[in-house]
Parts: C-alpha cells; sequence; structure tokens
C-alpha cells in the first residue's frame, strides 16, 4: 500500500503532468496533419525539472524500500520514462530492458516494452523500434489497456515513417477505446485529416463530427468547423449558398476569439474561391491573410505559398510567383510538409528573376546610353518629379493615419518591388511609353525626334527595371525638378549607373548574354516550360552570333527539337558538327558511340604505356623509347595521352641529353598549361637547370671521349640557306625505308649565339658504331638535300654527353676536329 500511494502514485502523478504541460504548451500545426504526440521540448521539461525531480526520488524509494512488492517493476517505468524525458536515452533503454528480462508480470513488460518502442523512435532508431514492435505484434497478448497504448504509439510510428495509411489503420482500430477526451478529439481530427486529403469528404466531414465532441479544446473546434466548411464544394453552389458561407465567415471573423485564427480564416476562404475558379478572388484573399493584426507566422507563409503557386501556375507571372515564394520561405517552418521542394522552386525563381533583371537593367541602360543628352535629362526630370509626388502621397496617408500597404500601393496591385532605381519598375516605365505615344506617336529612337521643344520620355526603355514603389530613394519632401539639390544629386546617381565607355557596354552585353543562357536553362530544368527554353536560346543566338555560349546553346536546341522538330534539330547538329569539329558533342553526334571506343582505346595505351615504363624502369630506355613513339603514333584523341607525352620527354634526358629533355619538357608544358602532369613537369624544369649548370661547369672545355654512352647522329644547317622541314621530311622518308623497326625520330635545337643555326638530330643508338653506319647512310642522302653554298653544313655522330656540350659551347668546329680524331 505504501509503494503504490506513497510512491508510485505521486511519482506517476508528476510525470502524467509533464506531459500534459508538453501537451498544452506545443503549438501544433493544423494545416498539417497533426502529430500523434507533441514533440518533447527541453525547455518545457526544464521547466518542470522539480516534478521530475520529486518523481524521480519517490519512485526510487519504492524500489529500494518496498524491494518484495508488486509495484517496484513500474517504479522502474517511471524512472525510465523520466531518463527519456530528459533525453538519457540510453539509460532509459537499459531501464526499460531491465524490466523487460526480469518483471514476471505481463503487464509491466509489455508497457516498458512500448515505452522502449518510444524511446528508440525519439532517439532516430526505427530499425530497433521496428524490432521492438514486430516483437509485440508477434510474440505478446497484448492487455487491453497496453493494446491502446501500443496502437497509438504504432500510429506515431507509422507517422515518423510517413505513412499515413499506417496511421489510419492504427487509430481506427483503437479509436473507440479511447477515454482522454482531448486525445479523442485529436485521433478523431487526425483521421478526418487523412480522409479529407484522400479526398474522402464525407469521411472527413464525419469525423471532424465527432471531433467536436466532448467540449474539446476551442482551437480543435475552430479548425474542425472551418476544415467542415473547406470540405464542402462550392463549385456548383447557388449565390445564395455562397452568400450564407460568407456570412458564417464573416462571423467567424467578427468574433474576438477568433483574432488569431483571421489568417487562417482567409486561406480558407482563398480555398472556396479556387474551387469557384474565382482565381483574384482567391488572391484577394490570400492576401489579405498575409495582412491580419495578429498574424500567425506559419500561416502567413502558407498564405504567401498559395500566391505563389497561383502566380506560377495558371498566371506563369515567374517574377511575382518569385517574390510570393520568398516571402513564404522567410514564414514557413521547416518542418511543413514538402519543405525542400518549396525551397527548390524558390531557388529556382529567384535565379529566374535575378537573370530576367539583368537582360532588363542592361538593356535600358545601354539604350539609355544613346539618348541624347537633352532627352535624357526631360526623362530623368520626369521620374523625379513623379517619385516626389508618390512620396507626398505617403506622406499625407501617414499624417491621417492610414496604413501604408504596399501592395495597395502598386497599380496593378501585386507586391511590390524593392528595387531602388526607376529603371527597375515594370508599371512606371509602362506608363512612360503609354504617355509618350500618347503625345508624339510610335516614333523610332533617333536625334532631332521632335518637332517642338516640348520634352518627355524616351522610347526603347525595357519596362522590368524602374521602382515605383520605393519612394525613400527620391526626396521625401516632394521637391521636383533638376533645380532642386537633392533632385540634381540623384539625377546624377542615375547618370553614374549609365554605360558610357566600349569596355562599360562590353561588359553590359556579356550580362545579358550569360543571362539569356541562364534563362534557357531554368525555363527548361527548373520551370519545364520547353516553348520559352528555346525561345531564350533562339534569342541570343539572335543577338549575340558569336556569344561564348554558342556550342552549348546549339547543343541545348538540338535536344529541344530533337523529339518534337527533328528538321530543326538536325539543322542545330549540321552547325555544330560544321563549327565545332573538334567538340566532344561534335564528336558524339557523329559517332554515338564515340564516348565508349574512346575509353576503349583509353585502356589499350594505357596499357601500351605500363610495357614501356616497365622497360624505364629496368633502365632500358631506348626500347621503352621507341614502344612510346610507336604509342604515340598509333593513338590519338585518348585522354591519357598527356601521360604518355610526359614519359617521352623525360625519356629525352636518359636517350637524347639534357637540352633536348629540357626543349621537350618545355614544350609540354606549353601544350598543358594545367594540372597535376602541367605542374610536374614543371618542377622538373626548375630542377633542371641547376644539375645542367652543374654538369657543364665539371666538363669544362673537353668533349667527353666516354663512347659507352648511347649516341645520335646530328647535322647543323643554315636555316636561310636550307628549309628544316624539307630536310626532315627526306631523313623521315629515309628511315621509313631503310630503319623501319628502329622506330627513329627527328628533334631540334636552334644556337642561342646564332639563330640561323639549327641543330636536327636523329634518335638514338645504343653504340657508337650504329651511329656511325647510319651516318654514313644518311650522307648519300643530304648531298642532294642539302644546299652546297652552306658553309655550316656538318653531319657527325656525337654522344649524348658531347651534344649537351656542344649546345651550350656552340664550339663546333672544336667538336668536328674531335669527331674527325675519334670518328671514323
Amino acid at each position: 500500500m505504501n509503494a503504490r500511494y506513497n510512491g508510485y502514485f505521486y511519482a506517476n502523478q508528476y510525470i502524467d503532468e509533464v506531459y500534459q504541460s508538453l501537451e498544452d504548451k506545443y503549438d501544433y500545426n493544423f494545416n498539417d496533419i497533426l502529430k500523434v504526440f507533441p514533440d518533447i521540448d527541453s525547455g518545457t521539461v526544464q521547466g518542470n525539472e522539480e516534478k521530475l525531480d520529486d518523481a524521480f526520488k519517490k519512485a526510487s524509494q519504492v524500489i529500494e524500500w518496498y524491494k518484495t512488492s508488486d509495484w517496484v517493476d513500474d517504479s522502474y517505468i517511471l524512472i525510465g520514462k523520466i531518463r527519456h524525458l530528459r533525453a538519457q536515452f540510453q539509460y532509459a533503454i537499459e531501464t526499460f530492458q531491465f524490466v523487460n528480462q526480469t518483471s514476471k508480470d505481463d503487464g509491466a513488460r509489455q508497457e516498458a516494452l512500448i515505452a522502449l518502442m518510444r524511446t528508440y523512435m525519439d532517439m532516430g532508431d526505427m530499425d530497433n523500434a521496428t524490432d521492438v514492435s514486430n516483437y509485440l505484434t508477434l510474440e505478446e497478448e497484448l492487455t487491453p489497456e497496453n493494446n491502446l497504448d501500443y496502437k497509438v504509439l504504432l500510429a506515431y510510428y507509422h507517422q515518423r515513417q510517413g505513412n499515413e495509411a499506417g496511421i489510419a489503420t492504427a487509430l481506427q482500430e483503437v479509436n473507440e477505446l479511447i477515454s482522454n477526451r482531448d486525445q479523442k478529439a485529436r485521433t478523431n481530427f487526425i483521421l478526418g485529416q487523412i480522409a479529407q486529403k484522400n479526398g474522402e469528404g464525407q469521411e472527413a466531414f464525419d469525423y471532424y463530427d465527432l471531433a467536436l465532441k466532448g467540449n474539446p479544446p476551442y482551437e480543435l473546434v475552430f479548425h474542425s468547423e472551418l476544415n467542415k466548411m473547406a470540405l464542402t464544394d462550392y463549385s456548383k453552389s447557388s449565390p445564395d449558398r455562397i452568400e450564407k458561407v460568407y456570412k458564417t465567415f464573416d462571423k467567424m471573423l467578427k468574433d474576438g476569439k477568433n483574432l488569431e485564427y483571421q489568417d487562417k480564416i482567409y486561406y480558407v476562404m482563398g480555398q472556396l474561391e479556387e474551387q469557384r475558379g474565382k482565381l483574384l478572388n482567391a488572391i484577394t484573399n490570400y492576401r489579405t491573410g498575409t495582412q491580419v493584426t495578429q498574424p500567425d507566422q506559419r500561416q502567413q507563409g502558407l498564405n504567401f505559398l498559395k500566391l505563389g503557386e497561383i502566380y506560377f501556375d495558371p498566371y506563369e507571372n515567374y517574377q511575382l510567383s518569385s517574390r510570393y515564394y520568398d516571402s513564404a520561405i522567410t514564414k514557413l517552418p521547416e518542418d511543413i510538409e514538402n519543405y525542400e521542394a518549396i525551397v527548390e522552386k524558390q531557388g529556382i525563381l529567384k535565379d529566374f528573376v535575378t537573370q530576367l533583371n539583368t537582360i532588363s537593367r542592361n538593356d535600358s541602360l545601354l539604350n539609355l546610353a544613346e539618348m541624347n543628352p537633352v532627352s535624357l535629362d526631360a526623362f530623368l526630370d520626369q521620374y523625379l518629379s513623379a517619385q516626389a509626388e508618390k512620396q507626398k502621397e505617403l506622406d499625407r496617408q501617414k499624417r491621417k493615419g492610414n496604413p501604408i500597404n504596399p501592395s495597395v500601393t502598386n497599380t496593378n496591385t501585386d507586391i511590390s518591388d524593392d528595387d531602388t532605381w526607376y529603371f527597375y519598375n515594370q508599371v512606371a516605365i509602362s506608363q512612360g511609353e503609354q504617355e509618350f505615344q500618347r503625345v508624339w506617336g510610335n516614333r523610332p529612337l533617333e536625334d532631332n525626334w521632335r518637332r517642338s521643344s516640348k520634352t518627355t520620355v524616351a522610347v526603347g526603355i525595357d519596362p522590368s527595371l524602374l521602382s515605383d514603389n520605393n519612394p525613400n530613394e527620391s526626396q521625401g519632401n516632394g521637391g521636383s525638378g533638376s533645380g532642386d539639390g537633392g533632385s540634381a544629386a540623384e539625377k546624377q546617381k542615375l547618370l553614374e549607373t549609365i554605360p558610357r565607355s566600349a569596355e562599360q557596354k562590353a561588359v553590359a552585353n556579356a550580362e545579358i548574354e550569360e543571362a539569356f543562357f541562364n534563362l534557357g536553362r531554368i525555363y527548361r530544368f527548373g520551370l519545364k516550360r520547353n516553348s520559352e527554353s528555346a525561345n531564350s536560346y533562339e534569342t541570343l543566338l539572335s543577338r549575340f552570333p558569336k556569344t561564348e555560349f554558342r556550342l552549348e546553346t546549339l547543343f541545348a536546341l538540338y535536344t529541344l527539337f530533337e523529339n518534337t522538330d527533328p528538321g530543326r534539330a538536325e539543322d542545330y547538329k549540321r552547325l555544330i558538327i560544321a563549327e565545332f569539329p573538334e567538340s566532344l558533342t561534335a564528336k558524339v553526334l557523329i559517332n554515338p558511340n564515340y564516348v565508349q571506343e574512346k575509353e576503349a582505346r583509353n585502356l589499350r595505351l594505357q596499357q601500351q604505356y605500363a610495357d614501356a615504363y616497365t622497360q624505364y624502369e629496368a633502365g632500358n630506355y631506348v626500347e621503352a623509347d621507341q614502344m612510346l613513339k610507336a604509342a604515340l603514333a598509333s593513338f590519338e584523341d585518348v585522354d591519357f595521352l598527356p601521360t604518355v607525352e610526359l614519359l617521352s620527354a623525360i625519356l629525352k634526358a636518359k636517350t637524347e641529353g639534357l637540352f633536348p629533355y629540357e626543349k621537350a619538357l618545355e614544350d609540354f608544358t606549353a601544350k598543358y598549361t594545367e594540372g597535376p602532369l602541367f605542374d610536374y613537369a614543371n618542377s622538373l624544369l626548375s630542377a633542371l637547370k641547376p644539375a645542367k649548370d652543374e654538369i657543364l661547369s665539371d666538363r669544362g672545355f673537353d668533349f667527353s671521349e666516354d663512347f659507352q654512352q648511347q649516341h645520335l647522329v646530328a647535322i647543323t644547317i643554315d636555316k636561310t640557306l636550307n628549309d628544316a622541314e624539307e630536310i626532315k621530311a627526306a631523313i623521315n622518308a629515309l628511315n621509313s625505308e631503310r630503319f623501319p623497326n628502329q622506330r627513329l625520330s627527328i628533334g631540334n635545337l636552334t644556337l642561342k649565339k646564332n639563330e640561323n643555326l639549327e641543330i636536327l638530330y636523329i634518335n638514338s643508338f645504343k653504340t657508337k658504331s650504329a651511329s656511325q653506319r647510319y651516318r654514313d647512310v644518311l650522307s648519300e642522302v643530304l648531298s642532294e638535300a642539302i644546299n652546297q653554298e652552306d658553309t655550316n653544313f656538318h653531319n657527325f655522330a656525337i654522344s649524348i654527353d658531347n651534344l649537351q656540350f656542344l649546345f651550350d659551347s656552340e664550339k663546333i668546329d672544336e667538336y668536328m676536329i674531335f669527331h674527325d680524331k675519334f670518328y671514323q
């Protein structure tokens, strides 16, 4: 008795009070399916810390003082719940598991398992929660009380999983058994919401009626009544029926208890008008819902969202839709249904409007730049005067105590733009154009267009720029005309934004190019409007035929028309192939299997490279060099080629010498100007100079007599007397005919002191004698190819080290003496 009534009873009562506090303080979102349980708010828990401490103490005393009592396991469950409320999940899990493993009371074990399942869910461990649920369903015969708690918890489980059908099934099974008044009302309301969402109108209506029974909380009463009204199909209702409904709405709006729900009422009124197809009336109601005196942030966001959706489709006013989506995102909480999709669409629309404004702004500025000074001055005077008059009107309204509604002050009753320049406002410039045409007719933009001294605004200004809604940009005291100091400063500020120089105009046009390209992308992938996408791309090509986005634009148009207009698609395909034949796009259009075939070539080249690298690591440099030359001659248009070319360049240090090696690295870095291979080649070049200087300084002025080195055959020619390319062609012909298996190649070095003198060398030969034999054969070919007047012509064999020294010292005559002595 003491364990039950002195310990357990009071501890359980304190915990129930904490749960009730969570219930009372939780802000339920009635626009989404209500949560089965309120979220456990740490602030509310901390506010009830004293009660939880007392409950923990009393439950612990039962366990310590009355160890044989039947209420010990129940007290352990209370301790587990307290730990769960405090987010001490691991301790709570261990406590519930202990009860399940040790208690002989089936009811207590089942209660512990149910609490364990919820703990797992609240800590985000849905796998373990599922395991516990399966065990309770398959292995336990639940008591009636535990069955009720489990089914409600199962509904919570399905809600966490996003399974609304599961929620409904679980709650329907125990709805009649729920005795708690508030819980029963909320359960019926949830079932009504799910039925309403599934289009089951009558069933939803009946559930909302049940939710109204038993004197539930006023908030739930209000939303049940409102949802019942929203369920009525008003599309075919008579005017009398609509008038009766609106009288009900008026009564609800005038009821002081509903002051905080007015935005919700207007939201339902907007839905009613949407059902009737009265979109303008719906817009009015949604907009009014955003301007109530006691707004609910979530509901405001939903009203803004509705406005954004209507202006997106069917009106396709994406600029206005973007503004409402922006407002919706600032208000909506992240737990709103489809929040990520809403954010994504807001981003798409914001990007769209940015591109549109860029085009409008820059086009208008470029048009203004072409105006004569007198017309431009008159144009700006008229704008500043209009802004001053508008500010006066706003000031008068403020003095009268009338609230300034930006939606009302805009002439087209849409929400206002916050842009700060006249040329950002569609309405202002449209009015200016209409006024110009009324006075002057439809005249072209040219000098001396007036026949009198009368001044007015100019044509050619894009109507998307001027801010008709930002009076703070003009003088609040209402000054007009350029004589006022403030207006003069404002005019100067506007003038400074107009591009004057060729560079400024080029920048403005480049921004327009990019904006048109982005518009095509957004129309296609963001707004799903392929026709408008094609128009944007074609406008880009029409206005900027040489745009840097030409290839991407042509391909976008090809894919847009591929299925809808094959003839036009084929035209764009031909343009791509003709104008960009080396692009990947063109190659794929010509050969759809190009990428797969290229990858196959890539793999074959990598294998040949691996074989050559094995020879390189083994010190067989000539064999490695020959293998790489064969690979480079056999493959083209392969991504792996730069790697092969770099190893080929590195091999020149072993087969041709430092100077050919240096030149090969320089050629590589000139061809490939970025990336890790470029960085590596640059590092090799940086390390080469000190090594080269050290080698040459150690040599002094003597040629090496180490004839065991690899050799080359070289010739020197005067480029002013000989055609180097013709000589190379003759040598290549000789190599192909007489030495096809040796894969000989030709390199060249231009002397620094005598730039007309060039060294051509053929590499490489493993032995001195092999180079001498090749030199003798080459002499026969060169006897006819070399200009006989070239006194600088020499044909000789040379070792790698000596070629390096010869190039650096340019002592050709000295080497020829050396050559005659050692090379027969």
